[in-house]
């Protein structure tokens, strides 16, 4: 992602900490009104950073987005805590496309 960044539309915001990358975020407009954020990740030893970062970059690139979708959780059951405390309006249903005779 951060490779093809511009050709991607992209867009990403981080936080440096006594001038060290302590939290970045990715994502990308997939409707005029939807920001998909694709990664997001933070130094855990610092208390609220993960909240601040997902805050400063809604408010900076997606401001006019009525939804944040957050995808995946992976089954992390503290993951799932942090996502459900945002009261998700919906879920989307995930798909698996097989190419016919795979397992």
């Amino acid at each position: 992602m951060l490779r093809n960044f511009n050709s991607l539309d992209m867009k990403g915001g981080l936080i440096r900490v006594d001038g060290k990358v302590a939290a970045l975020t990715l994502g990308e407009k997939i409707l005029p009104d939807t920001m998909v954020i694709h990664i997001e990740k933070a130094n855990s030893d610092i208390p609220g950073l993960y909240q601040v970062i997902n805050q400063e970059f809604l408010i900076h690139e997606a401001a006019d987005c009525r939804f944040v979708n957050r995808e995946q959780d992976l089954g992390i059951e503290g993951l799932r805590n942090s996502k459900m405390s945002y009261n998700p309006v919906k879920f989307v249903r995930k798909y698996k496309v097989r190419q016919r005779g795979e397992g």
